[in-house]
């Protein structure tokens, strides 16, 4: 048996609003529930997206508490601005549940020493998706929608401040008439570090 109806009433859903997420009609959600019908393949994708959990977990295969994987999406230049390199996904990392369910992941893969000796080359980021950010985060920062790199921001009255943790490195000022214009914006926020013994 699947474990829909768990997952469901875990993320206090009910069947049509689950229907409406996954864009099928209620008694389709009966119907898995009660293991009439099974989810096709994109479906199972989906689902294991909104309960952020493994398709195994959905399937009854592993409990709803495994580890969720997210994608290794690419590199992150701790250095000078650059593209996230978004290299076709072949390696995954494990998160709690916990962490799924608070928000959109993915992992990079840090390019540079910029953020020395807090990051080195190599290292695996966790990032939480989002565009605000706050003071002293960690973050992917974004120019003109296209360069990026790992800093920690500081929040100024006249504008924002990229910091590198290597003083070998400069930071990186934009003025709030630069963060408008060109536009600065924000991948994410780095909310944990793999690393390699």
């Amino acid at each position: 048996m699947n474990n829909i109806r768990l997952l469901r009433k875990k993320a206090s859903l009910s069947q049509l609003e689950l229907a409406e997420l996954c864009g099928v009609h209620q008694t389709a959600i009966s119907q898995w529930e009660k293991g009439r019908t099974n989810p096709d393949t994109d479906m199972l994708i989906a689902l294991s997206q909104i309960f952020h959990c493994s398709i195994g977990a959905i399937l009854g295969l592993d409990t709803p508490d495994d580890p969720v994987m997210i994608p290794v999406k690419g590199f992150v230049q701790a250095g000078e601005m650059t593209f996230i390199e978004d290299e076709d996904v072949c390696e995954f990392v494990a998160i709690s549940p916990e962490l799924a369910r608070r928000g959109e992941y993915c992992a990079l893969t840090v390019k540079g020493q910029s953020m020395y000796p807090m990051f080195q080359s190599g290292d695996t980021l966790v990032v939480r998706i989002q565009s605000q950010v706050e003071d002293n985060d960690i973050v992917v920062a974004m120019e003109s929608g296209e360069n990026s790199t790992l800093k920690r921001l500081k929040v100024l009255k006249n504008g924002i401040l990229l910091m590198a943790e290597n003083p070998e490195y400069n930071s990186i000022f934009y003025t709030r008439e630069q963060v408008a214009k060109l536009p600065v914006t924000f991948f994410g926020k780095v909310v944990e570090l793999r690393r390699e013994i």
